[in-house]
């Protein structure tokens, strides 16, 4: 999984990027736009290898990627560097600046930081707009304007002049399958963070934009940037007190990560061997041969058949081989919707 982080200048991103890595070095780079990956604490996983006792186990990680720099080209748009680090991205995360200031403890108003929001998003549609426009200007010229292409790109167009991004269309398998080559910046799942002041921790700040977010589809989180960072100078096993003194039952790496998989509509299934124990992540209604192309591509192309149980039957049983022994193992087919849980076995021949 791949997720854009971004937002303009004195946000905070950087802070948010160090809350959530837990890389407190992030704030006296000189670099630029920066690349983490944050391993998933997975209590599932970990009971698979207390029972299996593999040689080595992988867990799902979550990439995050900095946009960087959001100043407009000229012109409007995002800059084309910064459009360019989005290649890939699984969800589009905006941090908007909800202090005062570096050094105040008091929030922005509501009015301040929906303003913000709209800039940002305005920005990103006219982003996707411009690839549009030269695109139907080349259809234009090979007399081409009535084709089906040229019509959706004109939905498009229609839709992104209104300053509404392309994630709110109602788009056909079809029709996402042919503008699967723009790197569209508004078609990403979104979530929002407002980055609030001291006064804001542990409360809902802005129950406006969580509104707006709410009716657009979005996802949305407050985090107290600048008072949870400090919390990574303490050791793990030590900042539950001073989680509930902000108000939080858990830290904001664990509700970020959450509110991604929520978003995104994941699960995760288990590879299990002697050598590795392995998580993996898909959409929910992922089928079994789709999910066997997650692991290798030649696991989908010679596809035979699944074998599967819950992570906690295997737990119980006490291993694979126990529940190959009893016949634990349930033998499914290709079309098997993966359950979040799962341990799979894949059954292939090329």
């Amino acid at each position: 999984m791949k997720v854009g982080l971004a937002g303009y200048s004195g946000s905070g991103v950087t802070t948010i990027l160090s809350l959530l890595s837990e890389d407190l070095s992030l704030s006296e780079r000189q670099a630029g736009p920066e690349i983490r990956s944050l391993k998933l604490d997975d209590k599932r996983l970990d009971s698979l290898v207390d029972v299996c006792r593999p040689k080595k186990h992988t867990t799902v990680q979550l990439e995050i990627v900095e946009l960087g720099d959001l100043r407009p080209e000229e012109g409007g748009g995002i800059r084309s560097q910064t459009a360019s680090r989005a290649a890939g991205l699984d969800a589009m995360v905006l941090v908007l600046r909800g202090f005062w200031g570096p050094m105040a403890t008091q929030c922005r108003s509501a009015a301040e930081i929906l303003k913000e929001l709209s800039s940002l998003s305005d920005e990103f549609c006219l982003t996707d707009q411009l690839p549009v426009e030269n695109r139907m200007e080349r259809l234009a010229k090979e007399g081409k304007l009535s084709s089906r292409e040229a019509l959706l790109l004109e939905k498009i167009k229609a839709q992104l002049e209104e300053g509404d991004p392309i994630r709110n269309m109602e788009l056909t398998a079809e029709d996402r399958k042919d503008i699967s080559g723009y790197q569209f910046m508004t078609m990403f799942p979104l979530m929002v963070i407002a980055n609030v002041g001291e006064e804001g921790a542990g409360e809902l700040t802005y129950p406006e934009l969580e509104r707006k977010c709410s009716d657009s589809g979005a996802s949305y989180m407050e985090i107290c940037g600048l008072s949870e960072i400090e919390l990574l100078e303490i050791p793990t096993e030590e900042r539950e007190p001073f989680l509930k003194d902000l108000g939080l039952d858990m830290q904001s790496k664990e509700r970020f990560i959450s509110s991604v998989f929520r978003m995104l509509d994941l699960v995760t299934f288990y590879t299990v061997s002697d050598k590795e124990i392995r998580g993996w992540v898909v959409p929910d209604g992922t089928t079994a041969v789709k999910a066997a192309g997650k692991i290798h591509t030649d696991m989908e192309r010679g596809f035979i058949r699944a074998e599967a149980l819950s992570w906690d039957e295997l737990c119980s049983i006490g291993g694979l081989a126990e529940a190959r022994g009893s016949g634990g193992l349930r033998v499914e087919g290709r079309d098997y919707v993966i359950r979040d849980g799962d341990v799979i076995q894949i059954r292939f021949n090329i």
